[in-house]
């Protein structure tokens, strides 16, 4: 492949994702805040790391492949390119599919957009059960399992805010404890939410229909 193209390949990345992410910024934040549902998106601060990530390796790579082209650094340039070229590569393909994850709340339902793959839509009055699986994530959360009643298996990805996915879909009554995971699990756990578990779980099981309301605004409501 000619110099000058792989001295453009390691640009194109980087700065292609920074000019869709930008272009994308206002979509995001109102879908996020839509008056029919609510989305929840891998944090913009870990995707605009990626990207700034991109845009460093690519313009270290363009002037290491300049400078071995004009005879003034020993690496080939060859070498020097194909390195940074599949670095920043690997780094869009992976803020591609990240950006892609999604995961929507509406009234009775939610909708998982998952890294690859179809969508999958889920009831909340068809959850048997929420379990935590995998590792902690940065959130101080593992990754939320949805099992239906059909045995059907969800798993939301941690690193989205399960906190206010746990309070819009309202079924605590079959939530797994945290501290079933591993034991600084329950350190972790955000102290917000410590409260609204201890009393869904004192409080009886409601039949389908009459459970589906925020947990929060009920106990302000009842205040």
């Amino acid at each position: 492949m000619p110099y000058p193209v792989l001295l453009v390949l390691s640009l194109v990345p980087g700065v292609a994702a920074a000019l869709i992410g930008r272009a994308n910024a206002l979509i995001r934040l109102v879908e996020r805040h839509h008056s029919h549902h609510d989305t929840y998106v891998v944090p913009p601060d870990f995707l605009r790391a990626l990207v700034v990530t991109m845009l460093l390796v690519g313009c270290l790579g363009f002037v290491l492949g300049a400078f071995s082209l004009a005879g003034a650094f020993g690496p080939s340039a060859r070498c020097v390119l194909a390195f940074t070229d599949a670095f920043v590569w690997t780094f869009f393909g992976a803020w591609v599919v990240l950006m892609r994850y999604k995961v929507s709340l509406f009234e009775d339902r939610g909708e998982i957009v998952p890294l690859i793959g179809r969508s999958s839509c889920f009831f909340y009055s068809d959850i048997e059960k929420l379990g935590w699986r995998g590792r902690i994530r940065t959130s101080g959360y593992r990754d939320l399992v949805i099992v239906e009643k059909d045995g059907r298996r969800l798993r939301i990805w941690g690193i989205v805010d399960i906190e206010q996915i746990l309070l819009h879909i309202d079924r605590f009554d079959v939530l797994e404890p945290l501290a079933a995971g591993p034991e600084d699990a329950p350190e972790l756990m955000p102290r917000a939410l410590g409260p609204w578990l201890a009393g869904a779980r004192q409080r009886p099981a409601e039949p389908a229909g009459e459970g589906s309301g925020n947990l929060i605004g009920r106990k302000r409501f009842e205040h």
